[in-house]
């Protein structure tokens, strides 16, 4: 994975993103996608915005992830702070599905 300098010498970085199959008809049936980004949720809407009808699904109308969903970084769960948290190049964010009920 390679880091993506930009204006102001800042980079972003190519990270990997995995959501569930049951999501992939969101996505035009990929459920392994490269992004680009600081922090996860850099990451996350850039996959919004390239999907938007899985954007409406895992962020919240103000950019924040959906109480739906968890998000772990390299196999370990991102909570607390999981929008802000920063991630390097070759990092892999997975997207789960909370299941709800009793």
């Amino acid at each position: 994975m390679r880091a993506l300098r930009q204006a102001g010498g800042q980079e972003k970085m190519s990270v990997e993103i995995e959501i569930s199959s049951i999501f992939a008809r969101y996505a035009e049936n990929q459920t392994n996608f490269k992004v680009e980004g600081k922090t996860i949720g850099d990451c996350l809407r850039s996959l919004a915005k390239r999907y938007p009808e899985l954007g409406k699904m895992v962020l919240e109308k103000n950019g924040e992830l959906s109480p739906s969903f968890d998000i772990f970084l390299n196999g370990a769960s991102a909570y607390p702070g999981t929008m802000a948290r920063p991630v390097r190049s070759g990092d892999k964010i997975n997207i789960v599905l909370i299941v709800h009920g009793g």
